[in-house]
């Protein structure tokens, strides 16, 4: 599948942008994780697609690695006020299904299947993860990190890609990554 048509039918989804880069263009910085463990979103040991249950910051990199491309999705959304915890979650859950979609529609044309999902919030599969209550996960093969758990700049893949991070008062910029084309 070309690239162009992939971004053209993110941006047709709903994306602000989209854009593929080699994911030797990411950058990883471990001490990200530290973020994670202060658990202000208070996923932290509550989430299987969440540290400590994820994996350590170097098995997150490889496993980003095994792969040579990555498309980037950015949605840029209205939002009444960007520290309400509740919106935001609200605004990531839309921008991750829109994702699913975007992707899934591109696996229908073309896009390699045996990809994986960097997401932009806490995996949400289930409406409620098992973790808390020590039970399996029953979406495994569908479960996702975010960007924070596998440590990875967004601002710098941002600026890579060409694409506006700013949070500002009122719109609020969300990023998630389909890696494909396994080494």
């Amino acid at each position: 599948m070309r690239e162009e048509d992939m971004i053209a039918a993110a941006e047709e989804a709903g994306f602000a942008k989209a854009a593929v880069m080699s994911t030797e263009d990411l950058e990883f910085e471990h001490e990200f994780r530290m973020f994670c463990e202060q658990n202000e979103c208070g996923n932290y040991g509550n989430n299987y697609g969440c540290p400590p249950y994820c994996g350590t910051p170097e098995e997150m990199e490889n496993r980003v690695m095994q792969y040579k491309k990555a498309v980037v999705f950015q949605s840029r959304t209205p939002v009444n006020n960007i520290f309400d915890d509740a919106e935001t979650k609200q605004i990531k859950k839309i921008h991750t299904r829109m994702t699913l979609r975007t992707v899934e529609a591109l696996r229908k044309n073309g896009l390699d299947d045996n990809g994986m999902y960097v997401m932009c919030g806490p995996c949400n599969m289930c409406e409620e993860c098992k973790m808390p209550a020590g039970e399996p996960c029953v979406q495994e093969q569908k479960r996702f990190s975010c960007l924070s758990a596998y440590c990875i700049d967004a601002a710098k893949m941002a600026k890579h890609c060409n694409m506006d991070m700013q949070w500002n008062g009122d719109i609020v910029s969300f990023f998630s990554i389909y890696l494909y084309d396994k080494k």
